[in-house]
Parts: C-alpha cells; sequence; structure tokens
C-alpha cells in the first residue's frame, strides 16, 4: 500500500507567538489486521531540512520520521510511504489503511514546534502530539 499525504504549510504563528520551525515530525501508520508487515519504503519529498528521513518499523506500527528542521512559512512535503504486507486473512478481508493511535499517549502525528517571543522563557520546544478520534480509512485493498 501506499500512503501520501498532502503538502504541508509550516505555520509562522500559533497561541500568538511566532513559530521559527518544526522538527522531530513523526507520522505512524497501523499494520492492519489480517496482514504481517514485509517491508517499508519511503520516496520523494522537500522542503524536508537536513536530517535523514526514516521509515521504520515496531510491532504493529510503521513511522515515518523527519528530523528537520522544517523552516517557517515553507510548503513542506511528506516522503510517499510504501508499506509491503503479506496477506494472512481469508479471500475478501478488507485490509484498511489508517493512522495509528487513539490518545495523546498513543499519537498518530507528532512534531515539535520552537516557538519564540514567550514572555519570561524567550524561545521554548512546544512537543505536540495528536490523533483523530475517529480514524479515518484512507484507503483499502480487498485479499483475494
Amino acid at each position: 500500500m501506499k500512503l501520501t499525504a498532502d503538502p504541508v504549510v509550516v505555520p509562522t504563528s500559533g497561541g500568538g507567538y511566532a513559530i521559527s520551525y518544526l522538527k522531530s515530525l513523526t507520522v505512524k501508520f497501523a499494520i492492519p489486521a489480517g496482514s504481517t508487515f514485509v517491508s517499508a519504503s519511503y520516496s520523494g519529498g522537500s522542503a524536508l531540512g537536513s536530517g535523514a528521513v526514516t521509515v521504520t518499523a515496531s510491532g504493529s506500527i510503521v513511522t515515518l520520521s523527519v528530523p528537520g528542521n522544517l523552516a517557517a512559512g515553507t510548503t513542506a512535503v511528506l516522503p510517499e510511504v510504501t508499506i509491503n504486507l503479506q496477506a494472512t486473512g481469508t479471500s475478501g478481508t478488507s485490509l484498511n489503511a489508517q493512522l495509528y493511535g487513539s490518545s495523546y499517549s498513543s499519537f498518530s502525528i507528532g512534531f515539535t514546534a520552537r516557538v519564540t517571543g514567550v514572555p519570561l522563557f524567550g524561545s521554548v520546544d512546544a512537543v505536540t502530539k495528536c490523533y483523530a478520534p475517529t480514524n479515518p480509512i484512507l484507503g483499502t485493498t480487498v485479499i483475494s
């Protein structure tokens, strides 16, 4: 399965404070029931900073990691992630591509924003973790 994200416009401000950049961006994908993980890779991407992009798998999660820095005001294009699976379910079983995560401790998307001009602190790193309470299906493959 191939997963492609929409381009990300890196914000220049948040909560009334300036943002310099985003770093340590992670996007987690769930390995669907009815399959086992074989391999994962990425291709493409732009405006992702100087760090090495990686795709790793652990348990039932495939993680795309972009160390950054993603400069404020730029449009970052995340790499396309290809996940190769071995079907283990019966014929007719749907393998749903979805983000992983259902809580802040078990999140889907995470990043750190460098926020500047904060009274008493100056610049701070604001760690952000996101998940969708109703995790949408991004695509489906049916075992034949």
